[in-house]
């Protein structure tokens, strides 16, 4: 009788397991190195060197066409491309104080940012 509890209470605990394994596995996460981003402003990326990586904090004035929008801290404004998906479902006024994480892409004429990131604060 011992024999037999004893083989019950292991296959329940190797099911349970089994159970823990299985998961929701659809929202990813975790660690990201922003290695080589710098806090900057407007003004700073203006004369940064292409494909820089940067955030800056403001607030986006108007939606010029298509992804594309103006952005603007304290030091000016720039012209950044936010596509679709970098949104994550949030809804951003220009009331909204907001960080942009991205990279440069340093025209002479007109400098743009490409946003990778997004987060309202």
């Amino acid at each position: 009788m011992y024999q037999l509890l004893t083989a019950l209470i292991t296959a329940g605990v190797l099911a349970g397991a089994g159970t823990v394994q299985a998961g929701d596995h659809s929202k990813k996460g975790g660690w990201q190195d922003n290695q080589g981003t710098q806090i900057s402003t407007v003004e700073q990326v203006r004369n940064m060197q292409d494909d820089s990586k940067v955030a800056m904090k403001g607030k986006i004035e108007k939606h010029l066409k298509r992804d594309k929008y103006q952005f603007r801290d304290g030091t000016g404004f720039i012209v950044v491309e936010i596509d679709e998906d970098v949104w994550d479902g949030q809804t951003v006024t220009p009331q909204d104080t907001i960080w942009i994480f991205g990279e440069l892409d340093s025209d002479p004429e007109k400098p743009e940012v490409d946003v990778e990131r997004l987060k309202k604060q």
